[in-house]
């Protein structure tokens, strides 16, 4: 994009942010879905069309292994459309099929705090809605989504939306609940959501006035910072640079520094979450799953490479690669990043 057509873009984000009115559907691809960083090969590695299945319409925590049509499966399958999307090899047709199909049966709208699982029901709609986000603004750039087909799957995620609030204590839900409003308002041009989910970010981010970390315990923190910088792409994409705005004495760049060194030193100790009372203590020091992973690491290096915190996350990167050598992908960003951000 010629440099007086980007700057003119931006410009026009920021006045529908402050005017509160919508940008159309062109707006949306540099909003929210973008493959400036995505390494092709890793994306095809994981990657294939699936659907439309038959979709529950409760949902569950997340547990492993992951339940057949269970909602942490839908976010699964649905990241293989989207790592295809990202290798240009998507199924446009296929992806349309699997989310009208969920939208219209009404899918995972019923929260199900009872069952088994550890991650609760409405934290894991959070991170479906981000899913879907990323899958609706693909389509939009394709122009492979009518407004009526649209409109469908809004009616569905702002159900999605709604329930996500529901029993959010912990800093990692409250964190993606804001990320799921600021995906899916980027990705139908909904300054509004856009805004509340900022402001609901800004609330997450005020834990860092002192000490820049979220919690006194680096699992939690784990948990936390991938959402939290997930977050923050969305809204660079916009041309908001949250990475380097101040709560207190701190911002973002020094809680990635101070998190890849506390890691550094946890090592391979493992450690329990503190949101759930039966958890299971697990290493942090792994490129993959639910909330304990490090996959947040090609993400902050694709926007940073330079960056004062760059070489602690360099060399975080090796630890873990030691450790664990699977590629990055932390279910509870909602993306592969490994695809999604080109490193292993």
């Amino acid at each position: 994009m010629p440099f007086l057509d980007r700057a003119l873009m931006v410009a026009a984000v920021w006045l529908a942010f402050a005017t509160g009115t919508t940008l159309q559907a062109q707006a949306a691809e540099t909003r929210l879905w973008t493959t400036t960083f995505a390494s092709s090969g890793n994306c095809r590695a994981y990657a294939r069309a699936t659907g439309p299945e038959q979709f529950s319409s409760s949902v569950t925590g997340f547990s492993w292994p992951m339940p057949k049509g269970s909602g942490a499966e839908f976010v699964d399958m649905t990241i293989l459309h989207l790592n295809a999307a990202a290798a240009g090899r998507a199924n446009n047709q296929a992806l349309l099929a699997r989310l009208l199909t969920a939208a219209n049966s009404g899918a995972y709208t019923r929260l199900d705090f009872g069952a088994r699982g550890g991650a609760s029901p409405s934290f894991l709609t959070s991170v479906m809605v981000g899913t879907v986000a990323h899958g609706v603004s693909y389509l939009r750039e394709k122009n492979a989504i009518s407004p009526s087909e649209l409109k469908t799957i809004d009616g569905w995620v702002r159900i999605l939306l709604r329930n996500s609030g529901k029993k959010a204590s912990s800093t990692d839900h409250k964190a993606s609940i804001a990320a799921a409003s600021l995906a899916w308002g980027a990705a139908i041009g909904d300054t509004r959501l856009f805004r509340s989910g900022m402001s609901s970010l800004d609330q997450v981010m005020g834990k860092i006035r002192s000490t820049p970390r979220f919690d006194t315990k680096v699992r939690v923190n784990t948990e936390t910072l991938p959402i939290v910088l997930m977050a923050a792409h969305i809204l660079r994409l916009n041309g908001i640079d949250y990475f380097s705005k101040s709560f207190g004495k701190h911002n973002l760049h020094d809680v990635v520094a101070y998190h890849a060194a506390w890691v550094s030193q946890t090592g391979t100790k493992k450690v329990k979450t503190e949101a759930i009372a039966d958890s299971v203590a697990r290493s942090i020091m792994r490129s993959d799953g639910w909330g304990a992973h490090q996959a947040w690491i090609p993400l902050y290096l694709a926007h940073f490479p330079k960056a004062h915190a760059a070489a602690d996350v360099r060399a975080l990167h090796d630890q873990v690669k030691r450790a664990h050598n699977a590629p990055y992908y932390g279910r509870n960003m909602g993306f592969y990043s490994a695809c999604y951000f080109g490193m292993r």
